[in-house]
């Protein structure tokens, strides 16, 4: 499990509010695993992944994370490859026009880090979730049962993106390669 988008402080930063620290660590962390299930990447950096690939009668292969920002190593049937080139999106063209029919085990590195744009438009939509889950319902108000809110009654609040921000991370996820 990848960590959350954005910290405590953050969140006390951009917003002003004041939450208890592990309540605050928390919420980001449901928000950010909202985030990453609804783009279907895991969005932060990662060096060093291993990902086996079927054999396919085609000179490309597509790797399931993105952005690829390296690759350290490819191998098929047990032997490096070094005739391929890569794009961000994940797509791995043999040099050679030589078909992946043996398939191929690539060690990569994939995911936004911090100094990216990108990473402050995921802290952004991250905080936002989370500040929303802490103050108000999906209907934009606070809810109550009689004169307590509801997670001082034992009900938990509810992490959502709105669809601003689903449109906002349409371009993060699996369905866009090119």
């Amino acid at each position: 499990m990848s960590g959350p988008f954005a910290s405590a402080q953050d969140l006390q930063d951009l917003t002003g509010l004041v939450v208890a620290r592990a309540r605050a660590q928390a919420t980001l962390q449901v928000a950010s695993d909202v985030i990453r299930e609804e783009c279907g990447q895991e969005l932060s950096q990662v060096v060093g992944d291993v990902e086996t690939l079927p054999g396919v009668d085609l000179a490309t292969l597509v790797l399931s994370e993105r952005p690829v920002t390296a690759i350290t190593q490819i191998l098929v049937s047990g032997s490096p490859v070094t005739d391929f080139t890569f794009s961000r999106w994940g797509v791995i063209t043999r040099s050679s026009e030589v078909f992946w029919t043996s398939g191929a085990v690539v060690t990569y590195t994939h995911g936004f880090t911090e100094a990216d744009w990108e990473f402050g438009v995921l802290r952004s939509i991250c905080v936002d979730a989370a500040v929303r889950s802490l103050s108000l319902n999906r209907d934009g108000a606070s809810e109550a049962m009689g004169s307590n809110l509801m997670e001082t009654a034992g009900f938990s609040p509810e992490v959502f993106l709105t669809e601003g921000e689903r449109s906002r991370l349409a371009s993060f996820g699996k369905a866009l390669v090119g």
